[in-house]
C-alpha cells in the first residue's frame, strides 16, 4: 500500500493517526444526541471479527492484478461493502427502544418495561437525558479511572490489529498471503476467549476479575515478544496476546454503564471512556516503526506497561466498588435517604444506597 501511494517515512503512521480525530471529536456528543436521533440512524458500521477478516484477506490477496487493481485496493473495497450495505439496512430494522421494537408483541414489551422498573434507579425519569445527568457523570472521578483503563488496553487493541501481520512477517519469511493466514487462528482464539469471558463475567456479574486475568495474560504475551526467543516462541507470545486483548478490551466497555443507571450520566460515561480509548490510536501507529524489527521493544513495551497499568486500575476499582457494596449492605450510607420519599430516592441512581455496583 505504501509503495502504491508513495508514502514514504512515517506517512503511512500519520495518515491511521489522523483518522482517530474523528472518533475523538464525535464521541461524546454522538452519544448525548443518541436521544434525540435515535440509534438506527447513526449506527452505520459494524465490526468483521479479525479471524474473519484475515481470512477474506488471504483470499482476497490473490485477486492482485484483477479489473487492474491491486489486492489491497480490492481488500478494501469487498471487505467495505457489508459495512455499507448494514448501514442501509440498519436505519430501517434496528429497534430503537423496546417499545418501537416491531418484531416484540405487547406482552413482551410490557415485560421488558416491567424488568427494566424493577431495577434500582431504572425510573421513566432516569431514560431520560437530564442536564444534572451529565454533570454527574462529568464530575464522578470512577468514569475517569475507567477511562485510563480504556486508554492502556486500547493501545494494545489498535497496535495489534494494525502490526500484527507486521509482526508476523518479520518473524520468518513468508508470503503476504501467508501472513495473514498465520493472523487467523490468534484472532480466533481471541474471539473464543471473549466469549467465554463474556457469558461467565455476565453469569456471575463479575466483571473485573476477568478483565484482570485475562489482561495479565496478555501482558506475558508482551513479555516474551520482547524475549530474545525463537520464531516459534513469538509466534506464541502472539497467541496469549490474542488470548486476553478482547476480554480486557471489551469488559470494561459493559462493567462502566451497567453501573450508571440514569441514561444521561450513563451516555456521559460511555462517551468519555471511548473518547480517552480512542486517543491511544493517534499514539499507536508510531509505537512499531520498521527499524525496530522483529522485536519492536519499544512498541511492546510500551503496550505490556499500559496494560499492565490498566490491570491494576481494574483491579482496584473492583476492591473499591466490592467495598462500597459491603458498606451499603451494613448500612453506613442509609443518612442520604433519612428524610426522602420513595421516588425521590429512586431517582438517585447509582447514588442511592439502595443500588448495588457491579464489581
Amino acid at each position: 500500500m505504501e509503495e502504491d501511494l508513495g508514502l514514504k517515512g512515517n506517512q503511512f503512521q500519520t495518515a491511521v493517526s489522523i483518522l482517530f480525530v474523528t472518533y475523538l471529536l464525535s464521541e461524546v456528543p454522538s452519544n448525548l444526541v443518541l436521544k434525540k436521533f435515535t440509534p438506527s440512524r447513526l449506527l452505520v458500521s459494524a465490526a468483521i471479527a479479525g479471524a474473519v477478516g484475515g481470512l477474506l484477506a488471504y483470499g482476497i490477496g490473490f485477486m492482485d492484478g484483477v479489473a487492474g487493481q491491486r489486492g489491497w485496493r480490492w481488500i478494501l473495497i469487498i471487505e467495505g461493502l457489508p459495512t455499507l450495505i448494514l448501514g442501509v439496512v440498519t436505519w430501517f430494522l434496528l429497534a430503537d427502544s423496546p417499545e418501537t421494537a416491531f418484531y416484540l408483541s405487547s406482552q413482551e414489551k410490557e415485560l421488558m418495561r416491567i424488568r427494566r422498573e424493577r431495577q434500582t434507579g431504572q425510573t421513566q425519569s432516569a431514560q431520560e437525558l437530564h442536564r444534572r445527568d451529565v454533570l454527574a457523570g462529568l464530575r464522578d472521578w470512577k468514569i475517569y479511572a475507567f477511562c485510563a483503563g480504556q486508554f492502556g488496553v486500547d493501545t494494545m487493541l489498535y497496535g495489534y490489529s494494525t502490526f500484527l501481520p507486521t509482526i508476523i512477517a518479520d518473524l520468518g519469511k513468508w508470503t503476504t498471503a501467508e501472513v495473514q493466514a498465520l493472523t487467523i487462528p490468534c484472532y480466533c482464539l481471541g474471539a473464543i476467549s471473549y466469549l467465554v469471558a463474556a457469558r461467565l463475567s455476565d453469569t456471575q456479574q463479575r466483571r473485573g476479575m476477568y478483565t484482570v486475568i485475562f489482561g495479565a495474560i496478555s501482558v506475558v504475551g508482551y513479555g516474551v515478544l520482547i524475549s530474545d526467543s525463537s520464531i516459534g516462541v513469538h509466534y506464541f507470545g502472539c497467541f496469549l496476546i490474542a488470548l486476553g486483548l478482547y476480554v480486557v478490551v471489551g469488559l470494561p466497555l459493559a462493567w462502566l454503564p451497567s453501573n450508571q443507571p440514569r441514561y444521561g450520566k450513563r451516555t456521559t460515561a460511555t462517551g468519555l471512556q471511548l473518547t480517552v480509548g480512542n486517543a491511544s490510536g493517534v499514539m499507536a501507529p508510531f509505537l512499531y516503526p520498521s527499524t525496530e524489527k522483529p522485536r519492536y521493544v519499544r512498541g511492546n513495551g510500551v503496550s505490556l506497561s499500559l496494560v499492565g497499568t490498566a490491570c491494576l486500575i481494574y483491579a482496584l476499582m473492583s476492591w473499591i466498588l466490592s467495598q462500597k457494596n459491603a458498606g451499603r449492605r451494613a448500612g453506613k450510607e442509609d443518612d442520604k435517604i433519612a428524610h426522602l420519599t420513595e421516588s425521590e430516592i429512586a431517582e438517585l441512581g447509582d447514588d442511592s444506597p439502595r443500588f448495588v455496583y457491579t464489581i
